[in-house]
């Protein structure tokens, strides 16, 4: 039985048609990556899928509506803004989000750990740099153990050896701890290298299927349009200009 299931969803906000008659299955184990232009939809179905805004259609979530499987979801948002002059830790951080029986040092550090971040627990949050930050957000939604894994453009802001880093643990945790993952990003060569589906978004689904189906010119250009689409030399498919 799928992960996600989705049939025929439309999300309309403030009169607005946001997405269109999506239908997709998503199964355990899967890495999808959502890819689209700026506004197209994916962080509104991103929203669906946490059960945070109204919809017409079906959508289940690890056997249930969107929003009921607590504990068995974790998420990872963009880049989050915040007063890096609030002296608080990442200790601190995590104790603010995690039941009473979890917050205890033990806890935190496994947590940190899974991502490479166990040495940073008496860090100040203002100290981190985005890329150590956005890997403290990710420990902090794995902390119970979920089955699936959303992130919406989870390395927006950090540079590429963060980029680089975040994204090889990643990998390593959709294998070590059984993950599926539903991953939003701009970055191509991110899809390429790790998806196993890739779905096209611009209000209504545009296309679906493999990374080396859906990374060409002729999907990409019907995607972004094609004044967006150029060849790169050093990748193994066509680069967007967003």
């Amino acid at each position: 039985m799928p992960i996600v299931s989705v049939r025929d969803l439309n999300v309309t906000l403030e009169d607005h048609h946001i997405l269109q008659n999506l239908s997709f299955d998503i199964e355990a184990g899967e890495v999808v990556c959502l890819i689209g232009p700026n506004g197209s939809g994916k962080t509104t179905l991103i929203k669906t899928l946490l059960g945070l805004i109204p919809y017409a259609g079906s959508v289940t979530v690890l056997d249930g509506p969107p929003g009921a499987p607590r504990g068995r979801l974790g998420y990872v948002p963009q880049k989050i803004d915040f007063d890096r002059t609030i002296p608080l830790t990442v200790r601190d951080l995590l104790s603010f989000f995690t039941e009473r029986a979890d917050s205890n040092d033990k806890h935190y550090k496994k947590c940190l750990d899974l991502v490479g971040a166990g040495d940073l627990l008496d860090r100040r949050l203002g100290d981190l740099s985005q890329g150590e930050f956005q890997r403290v957000i990710m420990g902090l939604a794995l902390h119970r153990h979920p089955q699936l894994l959303i992130l919406d453009e989870p390395a927006a802001g950090v540079d590429l050896e963060g980029e680089v880093v975040f994204y090889e643990i990643l990998n390593k945790l959709k294998t070590e701890e059984k993950l599926t993952v539903i991953l939003v990003s701009h970055d191509l060569s991110v899809v390429y290298r790790y998806a196993t589906q890739v779905l096209c978004v611009n209000h209504a689904l545009v296309c679906r299927g493999l990374p080396q189906e859906v990374l060409t010119a002729d999907t990409l250009g019907q995607l972004y349009g094609h004044g967006a689409v150029y060849h790169h030399p050093e990748r193994p498919h066509p680069a967007v200009r967003l």
